[in-house]
């Protein structure tokens, strides 16, 4: 009698198996894999139903994210070829319609930069803040948008939140002479000169000997509050 392997196999109606067995015999899987899958046919039905509908609605998802990316986009482009007031409406609209985007960020960005452009250091304050609530911790923006709220505290004489923000860029790589001299100019402007003399100090000693622009301006200052005294 003829051996009942996959290349000697009984002819059987396809019709007389359902979808499922005529796929397993196809696929020559090992028995007792086959077995399994038949014991648990209803479950495994369901399983394949649902990885099919998930891998059809991911497709679609991103189709439709690519679509939203290209359409935020160009709206944002469009708005930053305006000016004034119509820049400023322009730029809401993309936050409205396209919020979770990058668009939509650079947009909130945009606006407050105007703002503070403009004056409005209050509003652009509150956009700012906006932006940051929206930031993570290891955002790339984050250090930028802290140091526009500085600007903004600044102008706008809190300065004390404004020392918060200067303190903070002072520990983040990069951006250690921003902090030092906006806590040092703050110092400054609130009749502190010895404590801005510290300020100074302290970033002089933490400049290499070959930034020797940034070590000639420092100790001019230094010199100048020390002859104040």
């Amino acid at each position: 009698m003829a051996t009942n392997d996959v290349f000697n196999k009984e002819w059987e109606d396809e019709r007389d198996k359902n979808n499922l067995e005529g796929l397993l015999e196809q696929l020559n899987l090992p028995p007792a894999a086959i077995k399994f899958v038949k014991h648990h046919k209803r479950a495994v039905q369901v399983a394949l139903a649902l990885i099919i509908i998930a891998v059809v609605a991911w497709a679609l998802y991103g189709s439709y994210r690519d679509d939203k990316i290209q359409k935020s986009s160009a709206a944002l482009s469009s708005a930053m070829e305006l000016e004034g007031q119509a820049m400023l409406d322009k730029l809401a609209e993309v936050e409205q319609k396209f919020p979770g985007t990058d668009a939509a960020l650079w947009a909130e960005i945009t606006t407050a930069q105007q703002l503070m452009k403009n004056g409005d250091m209050e509003e652009a304050g509150a956009a700012y803040q906006s932006v940051r609530d929206k930031l993570g911790k290891k955002s790339p923006l984050l250090p930028l948008v802290i140091f526009a709220m500085a600007q903004t505290d600044e102008a706008l004489a809190r300065y004390e939140s404004s020392s918060t923000g200067y303190q903070a860029l002072v520990e983040v790589e990069g951006y250690e002479e921003l902090g030092y001299l906006g806590l040092a100019r703050i110092n400054e402007l609130q009749g502190k000169p010895a404590e801005a003399l510290a300020v100074y100090e302290k970033y002089l000693n933490s400049i290499e000997d070959t930034a020797t622009f940034q070590r000639a301006m420092v100790e001019e200052k230094i010199a100048r509050l020390r002859a104040e005294q």
